[in-house]
């Protein structure tokens, strides 16, 4: 389910967040006028003003200029959403910033928009329904954006440009960290150089599976010589359609064979490509829905739907009845 109009989801993250940042999570609260269980359990959805006064409120609580550097080098895989998953398992920036931004559009109320040319990739962060953005907030993301592109990489990524509505009135720490001077604008944007946006993820089918797919990655890795053709496009998917990889050529070119070899494997163990997808994202869902809190919105987009429409009509064909009631019957 989309998240209502004007609001943001707020949580887990932001309570690991403020503890790394030496920041009372109840002092913050108050000063942003929100009640203090906000950051508790599983979160809350603030309306989209508590969430630009929270990022308000942590600039006023903190007195070091350099906050939102901190905080996008705090974002890690231990704050584990759907998106860094995503992102994460992707094969390069390109895809990984794509992918984020196709979270963002789904499930939030900002918007992460990318433009990628021959020369450069441009990635831009903006809310959807205001012209300004809370400093820290589009700090945090573009500094999180590089860090995750030196993390994926192992390199020492420096950007074409950087650009923020407002600037810091330290500058320097972030020119160190940026390794380039930034500029003034009307956005908050990173510009990567082609080769720095498409070189590879060393993360690619590697950690992020080994914190949040241990038991299936496991039983999937199980005799791995004794794998059936049907097995091994199914522990491909496992890993590809986080990041938005569903058609056949992507399996064939992971699997380094041809689609047409891949199609008579399958034909020769009485199955087909659109049935081992359909089985596989139908164990994922179960398994998402059963293990986490993510919404049937989220869920989608692991499965590498377009939209979660598209994941409430396969999941009604898979068990008849809808994400939410299935997950409220294991409950009940």
């Amino acid at each position: 389910m989309r998240h209502k109009h004007g609001t943001v989801h707020v949580g887990p993250a932001w309570r690991l967040i403020l503890r790394d940042l030496g920041l009372d999570q109840q002092a913050v609260l108050r000063r942003a006028g929100l009640p203090p269980t906000t950051l508790d359990g599983d979160g809350t959805h603030i309306p989209l003003d508590g969430f630009y006064a929270l990022h308000a409120a942590v600039e006023a609580a903190s007195d070091d200029p350099a906050i939102p550097l901190h905080a996008g080098k705090v974002v890690s895989i231990e704050l584990f959403d759907p998106a860094m998953f995503a992102a994460i398992c992707s094969p390069d920036m390109n895809i990984a910033a794509t992918r984020l931004g196709e979270f963002k559009r789904l499930v939030g109320q900002f918007s992460l928009d990318v433009d990628i040319a021959a020369d450069e990739t441009r990635i831009q962060f903006r809310c959807k329904h205001r012209p300004d953005l809370p400093m820290t907030a589009g700090i945090t993301e573009v500094v999180f954006l590089v860090a995750l592109t030196r993390r994926a990489t192992r390199h020492e990524v420096i950007p074409r440009r950087v650009i923020m509505q407002r600037l810091p009135s330290d500058l320097a720490p972030y020119t160190d960290f940026f390794g380039c001077p930034v500029e003034v604008g009307t956005s908050y944007t990173v510009v990567l150089d082609a080769e720095d946006a498409s070189r590879p993820f060393l993360t690619h089918n590697a950690r992020m599976w080994e914190v949040f797919e241990p038991g299936l990655r496991r039983r999937m890795a199980e005799a791995d010589e004794k794998r059936s053709t049907t097995e091994t496009v199914q522990a491909a998917l496992f890993e590809l359609l986080p990041s938005g990889r569903t058609q056949m050529r992507d399996v064939a070119k992971e699997l380094g064979v041809g689609t047409r070899t891949l199609q008579r494997r399958l034909a020769s163990e009485g199955t087909t490509w659109l049935a081992v997808l359909n089985t596989t994202r139908e164990r994922l869902a179960r398994h998402y829905l059963k293990t986490t809190a993510m919404s049937p919105a989220e869920v989608s987009f692991l499965l590498g739907f377009e939209d979660p429409n598209s994941l409430f009509r396969a999941f009604h064909r898979w068990t008849g009845t809808t994400p939410e009631s299935w997950r409220a019957t294991l409950a009940s």
